[in-house]
């Protein structure tokens, strides 16, 4: 198994946007709650080894720091910045939404 080579930092407001995510899919299925939250956490610990292989984050707003983005459970978006050994993540996004609006 690849070792930890980055420490995973997630953003209060990401994991509060994550956290009613959840709850609002439990509300139709605790199951799938259940499959998106551990996807969530599967794609957090991915980041912790090799998070320049992520895309970047294009956006209609101006943003001065270089940003990547990874999906996860097929409509998930994963925004973060990778600095040194660090990642932080910034925003969890429902793809499907307006996403420029969420890091304004």
């Amino acid at each position: 198994m690849p070792q930890s080579e980055y420490t995973v930092s997630v953003d209060a407001n990401a994991k509060d946007k994550m956290v009613k995510h959840t709850k609002f899919l439990a509300q139709v299925s605790v199951p799938a709650a259940q499959r998106l939250r551990d996807a969530y956490y599967s794609a957090l610990k991915s980041l912790e080894v090799n998070p320049q292989r992520c895309p970047h984050y294009q956006s209609s707003v101006f943003i001065e720091n270089e940003l990547r983005f990874l999906i996860f459970s097929k409509r998930y978006r994963i925004v973060f910045e990778v600095v040194d050994n660090l990642v932080f993540v910034y925003d969890v996004q429902d793809a499907r939404q307006d996403v420029d609006k969420n890091l304004i």
